[in-house]
């Protein structure tokens, strides 16, 4: 007789509390924005649209969900009969849907942003991520504005469902970094556990150098180099095979743990 899974089920709750979470933050998040677009409207100053604007709060947000996912989730849900092969597979998807959701979301906020600005004639007040739109009879491919890559890993593409899959793909790491955290704390205790956040912390620093992110201070200092410059798919690869490694990590810390009380 097959086993019942309760990986979806875990999943669609998992998603579902999480995405409650993520509205608040993103709302909370456009109420600072629009105080501060209306600040630079009126000192005739500019500030990087919401696409952009969010990006940097969305990867910390991820990785304190990431943190938090363990405690936050395994105990409940082991405390209900799923496995922790379950949870895993279902805490997994839940990411990928929250991220996949923050980029959609943000984006259309932008798009919808885009038409205020239009209507109110202060377009300059913007500086945009997606900054030219070119519309042909099959596609459409947006320009982008070296001050994207200069400060996050946001978009490498011209083509913006490829530009909202790596907005996607740099926060789901971000989670997983955190995920790595949480699961070690919970497994190991405090002491192991601070090696897990040193570990997660060179995840997300190579994630950000894989992508051409300059270091800033002191890491730039301790290393010979501050950036490094890959192709775009071999970027790609070792951003998956990143996500990856710290999955096993995950699944190993949290596969014989004991569920605490």
């Amino acid at each position: 007789m097959n086993k019942k899974t309760f990986f979806p089920k875990v999943a669609f709750d998992m998603f579902t509390m999480q995405m409650v979470w993520s509205l608040y933050f993103l709302g909370s998040l456009l109420a600072v924005h629009i105080m501060m677009v209306v600040l630079a409207v009126n000192i005739n100053d500019s500030i990087g649209d919401f696409l952009f604007f969010s990006h940097g709060s969305a990867k910390i947000y991820m990785l304190v969900i990431g943190i938090i996912s363990t405690y936050g989730f395994l105990t409940h849900f082991a405390h209900h009969g799923v496995t922790r092969k379950d949870y895993f597979k279902g805490a997994f998807i839940a990411a990928i849907g929250v991220a996949l959701a923050i980029a959609v979301i943000a984006a259309a906020v932008t798009g919808i942003e885009y038409v205020m600005i239009e209507m109110t004639g202060t377009q300059d007040v913007l500086e945009r991520s997606l900054s030219a739109v070119d519309i042909t009879s099959n596609s459409i491919s947006v320009e982008l504005p070296d001050i994207i890559f200069q400060s996050s890993v946001l978009l490498h593409g011209t083509n913006w469902v490829a530009s909202l899959f790596l907005f996607s793909l740099n926060v789901l790491t971000y989670f997983a970094a955190g995920w790595l955290i949480g699961s070690g704390f919970y497994r190991f205790g405090w002491v192991i556990g601070l090696g897990f956040i040193v570990l997660s912390l060179l995840f997300m620093v190579t994630g950000d150098l894989i992508w051409g992110i300059e270091l800033g201070e002191p890491l730039s200092n301790w290393l010979p180099f501050s950036s490094i410059s890959l192709p775009f798919y071999v970027s790609f690869l070792y951003n998956l095979i990143m996500i990856g490694v710290m999955l096993v990590l995950i699944r190993l810390a949290i596969r014989h743990t004991p569920i605490k009380m």
